[in-house]
């Protein structure tokens, strides 16, 4: 099985998750992270509550900001909000051969994290990817 290597984002100096609040989306100094008015990053992300007894809400894909911005008016979402929630991302760069990309990681991640929060699990074959660094090992598929 292929594996694809990605930049998990992290906020301050990549020591610290980003909190998902209105803030992340207004942060200049993640402008070239999360793309702005000029540019739209692709990729994965995903959204959770907890530092060390995670519980992933929401795993997705599509263009990161717009992605983000939705959740953030999510009542499911902010249903969580008496604790606070996090939120990591990493592009995603389209491979020849491999069909969508994005949605084969999200695939992957849904099933390693099995959020809460699940419209859909895409209709395609996972693709392994490298996992945030809190996470546990990796299950078989």
């Amino acid at each position: 099985m292929t594996l694809i290597t990605l930049h998990w984002q992290k906020c301050i100096k990549n020591s610290l998750w980003c909190q998902f609040n209105d803030k992340l989306l207004n942060d200049s100094r993640l402008g070239t992270r999360l793309g702005d008015h000029s540019t739209s990053i692709n990729g994965v992300y995903i959204i959770w509550t907890g530092i060390d007894n995670r519980t992933v809400l929401k795993v997705g894909n599509g263009i990161i900001k717009d992605a983000l911005a939705a959740h953030l008016k999510d009542p499911e979402i902010l249903s969580y909000t008496p604790t606070r929630l996090y939120a990591t991302w990493a592009s995603t760069v389209p491979l020849s051969g491999l069909g969508d990309v994005q949605q084969r990681v999200e695939k992957f991640l849904s099933i390693v994290f099995k959020p809460k929060l699940v419209e859909r699990l895409p209709d395609v074959d996972p693709i392994l990817v490298n996992l945030p660094r809190w996470n546990k090992p990796v299950p078989p598929l």
